[in-house]
């Protein structure tokens, strides 16, 4: 199976065909999801790339669960399939979107005293690190990760004459690859400019939530109308 033409590996195939498409279509499809949920929630650089970061993951997740269900349910897999999911799957990641920034929107700030600061200093690792992981970025991610792209419709297409656990480990390979892009940069270095701003933060927030929820409404229109 021969991915990129004058790559006989197919592992090394679906990581370069990942990192190709990362550089070029997939930063520029992200980035207005990702600036708008950092906007919205107020990170700074390190919570801008720690969003991005927890993102990706969500999509190379999504990845994963379909190059098992490919490989799983193989005979069923054709054009005509992928033709009729990516029909549908948009209508999860608008759902996602507009709830994301309804939540955003709707949120009441947070009164920030040394009570808070001391209790935060209190927790344990496993809250730490679930307080960390933000999981409106990665259902953003993973439900993004199921709007196919025509690369990973072709690199199913093509692994499904392999072994399950190839056809998951391909698309893993390939979501990493996608990882490899300008997109953490540039949301670490949203995340540092707005935080220049700290006077607009309110308002920055509510148009960061405004616009994704206006993302979501135009991706849900856009399959009804199509």
């Amino acid at each position: 199976m021969e991915l990129l033409p004058g790559i006989a590996d197919p592992y090394l195939g679906s990581l370069i065909l990942g990192i190709v498409y990362g550089l070029t279509f997939c930063t520029s499809v992200c980035l207005p999801y990702i600036v708008s949920y950092i906007a919205g929630i107020g990170a700074g650089f390190r919570g801008g790339v720690m969003v991005t970061s927890i993102y990706n993951l969500g999509r190379v997740a999504a990845y994963a669960v379909l190059g098992g269900l490919t490989g799983l349910f193989k005979t069923l897999v054709s054009d005509a399939f992928f033709i009729s999911f990516q029909k549908y799957s948009p209508i999860a990641f608008g759902v996602a979107i507009m709830i994301v920034g309804t939540s955003i929107f709707l949120r009441k700030k947070a009164s920030t005293g040394t009570c808070n600061v001391e209790k935060r200093g209190h927790l344990g690792i496993s809250k730490k690190l679930t307080q960390e992981f933000d999981i409106r970025a990665f259902s953003m991610g993973f439900t993004r990760g199921l709007v196919l792209c025509p690369p990973l419709v072709a690199l199913l297409l093509a692994a499904i004459t392999l072994p399950q656990i190839n056809t998951i480990v391909l698309a893993v390979l390939f979501g990493l690859g996608t990882t490899i892009s300008p997109l953490l940069i540039l949301g670490g270095a949203t995340g540092w400019l707005l935080k220049k701003a700290p006077l607009f933060s309110r308002w920055i927030s509510k148009i960061g939530a405004g616009i994704l929820i206006l993302l979501g409404l135009n991706m849900l229109l856009n399959v009804m109308i199509y």
